[in-house]
C-alpha cells in the first residue's frame, strides 16, 4: 500500500513488535512512516518479545520518526514505566525530547520550541 501511496502517513503501533527490524526498515524507506513507543522496552514486553539491541541502536538514526505512545491506561504497567523504558534506550536528551514532544508536534503542525 505504501508503494502505491508514498505520501500516506502511517504510524506503526508498538514499533511493529515483534517484527521490529522489518518495521524499522519500512520507516526508513518511506518519508511519512512513523513508529510509536507503546509497550516497547518495558518489563512486560521484554519478557515476551525483547527489543534486539542492534535494532534499538538504529532508532538513533530515525529519531525524528519515533513518536511517544503509551496506550495508558490500558497497559500492564504505569505511564512512568513507559517513559522510563524509552529513556532506558539511552539515545540522548535530544532524541528523548524529540520522541516525547517535538516529533508529534511537527507531525500535527504545532510549534516546536
Amino acid at each position: 500500500m505504501l508503494a502505491a501511496h508514498p505520501s500516506l502517513t502511517a504510524i506503526i503501533a508498538t514499533r511493529g513488535m515483534p517484527e521490529y527490524a522489518a518495521f524499522l526498515t519500512l520507516a526508513m524507506a518511506y518519508e511519512r512512516v512513523y513508529l510509536d513507543t507503546t509497550m516497547v522496552a518495558t518489563d512486560f514486553t521484554n519478557a515476551l518479545m525483547p527489543l534486539p539491541s542492534d535494532v534499538a541502536a538504529r532508532y538513533a538514526d530515525i529519531g525524528d520518526k519515533i513518536l511517544f505512545g503509551s496506550d495508558f491506561p490500558s497497559i500492564p504497567h504505569s505511564y512512568a514505566h513507559q517513559i522510563s523504558a524509552v529513556h532506558g534506550l539511552d539515545l540522548g536528551d535530544d532524541w528523548m525530547r524529540a520522541v516525547l514532544h517535538d516529533n508529534a508536534a511537527r507531525l500535527f503542525g504545532l510549534p516546536v520550541e
